[in-house]
């Protein structure tokens, strides 16, 4: 059974005939493929046929299981206001109804566990100024690009799905992070070299202080390309500074690859860059990030740890920020609001204390981001209850396991949504 609410049927009704579901007005001029624009004041996605585009939908519907729901899966998004497939969805729709595409660029996600031997989901830094590394990952981008790069409904890119950048919050989490990554592997490692060189001309004329902040007894700076670094007093601020500059050093030369190889093998498509964890987006990291990226995505909130705001809270400091510090348009690309229920007390994201409250919640959260007029759309984390992995507890959908709708939450997208499109439409 498909649910829909006359509030919300009042936006669809007003659409044209755009068929990748775009907005009778504002009109832009068409290119053919999905892009970005601007009027009014506002930021808008843009369709292929030159209409403009609010991106409303729901990732991970590629969980659904073969069969009716499944077949049903884009009229009842549609049902719902929902204009898009988001991330993960059901590839055999991707002909029929706009969708985002995903690459792994570096498996520095937040839900990655500690390294060991063998284990699928391990986190690694990257050495991003290895030649072998930076071959390896155009090719995984020029895999992903041949696959969608003709595709006029893919709105475009996502690259690494929530990302380790900052330094401090890193250690908390992991104990480690990119920039001792990259110093630990012995003399010869490419990226061990250019910390070392780093070093040297930071230190220039400064060996005593080399020493004593580094824990180090050379004569010489050309001994630190021998010299094991593994003793750095991170305490001092000195030494912090240092991180920190080459961190932004880390992060040029990784978007770098990215986007070079993702334009390469893809131009015409737009590029969302990786989808940052509201609260971990350094702004060294932003700029670096902001000449090879079309918009600036975001993931508010996933329950990891308090040094991150919640999900049901509108991070309304962090979303500005990204688009501040990077002059560009922002898309809300993962969120969601839970909330307990007897058979499953445990869920990802923050919960609320009832379906009624999540619903809410849901509500006012999309108001605040609606009221932003570089923010280009919304979506929705999980369309069907699964499982989820490394004993966080249920990845909560939008319908239960047996594709029965969450009502309330439902009515709170699908009205939203519905005075989203109104607003975009002024």
């Amino acid at each position: 059974m498909t649910y829909s609410f006359p509030a919300a049927q009042l936006a669809l009704q007003a659409q044209d005939q755009d068929p990748y579901g775009g907005l009778a007005s504002p009109k832009f001029k068409s290119t053919g493929w999905f892009r970005l624009d601007k009027t009014g004041g506002r930021d808008f996605l843009v369709t292929p046929s030159g209409n403009g585009y609010v991106a409303l939908g729901v990732n991970h519907a590629g969980a659904l299981e073969e069969g009716v729901q499944r077949k049903e899966l884009p009229a009842r998004l549609r049902s719902w206001n929902m204009n898009n497939l988001g991330y993960g969805g059901p590839q055999e729709h991707e002909g029929s109804m706009p969708y985002f595409a995903a690459i792994a660029t570096a498996a520095t996600e937040k839900h990655r566990s500690a390294p060991r031997s063998g284990q699928r989901d391990s986190y690694m830094f990257p050495d991003v100024f290895d030649p072998v590394w930076k071959a390896e990952l155009e090719s995984v981008i020029a895999a992903a690009c041949r696959r969608h790069r003709e595709n006029r409904n893919l709105i475009g890119y996502f690259w690494t799905d929530t990302p380790t950048w900052y330094l401090a919050k890193t250690r908390a989490l992991r104990a480690t992070d990119w920039v001792t990554e990259i110093r630990l592997p012995p003399a010869g490692a490419p990226g061990r070299r250019r910390y070392a060189e780093f070093l040297a001309g930071r230190y220039a004329g400064r060996l005593e202080d080399l020493n004593s902040f580094y824990a180090l007894s050379i004569s010489r700076m050309s001994e630190l390309e021998t010299t094991g670094l593994t003793h750095v007093a991170i305490g001092r601020h000195v030494v912090r500074e240092d991180h920190e500059i080459f961190l932004a050093m880390i992060a040029r030369e990784y978007y770098e690859t990215a986007g070079k190889a993702q334009r390469k093998h893809d131009p015409n498509h737009l590029v969302f860059g990786e989808r940052f964890l509201a609260g971990d987006h350094p702004e060294s990291v932003l700029k670096a990030a902001a000449p090879y990226i079309d918009a600036v995505s975001v993931q508010p909130g996933d329950r990891y740890t308090e040094l991150y705001p919640p999900s049901t809270v509108f991070p309304e400091d962090e979303i500005n920020a990204l688009h501040s510090v990077t002059g560009k348009p922002v898309l809300i690309c993962d969120h969601a609001i839970s909330y307990p229920t007897t058979e499953h007390p445990k869920t990802i994201f923050e919960q609320a204390g009832s379906e009624r409250e999540a619903a809410r919640l849901t509500q006012a959260f999309l108001q605040q981001a609606m009221a932003k007029p570089y923010i280009l759309g919304y979506l929705r984390c999980q369309y069907i209850d699964r499982p989820a992995s490394f004993g966080r507890g249920l990845r909560q959908g939008l319908v239960n396991a047996d594709g029965a709708p969450r009502e309330l939450l439902v009515e709170a997208y699908s009205k939203a949504f519905a005075e989203w499109l109104r607003l975009a439409r002024r």
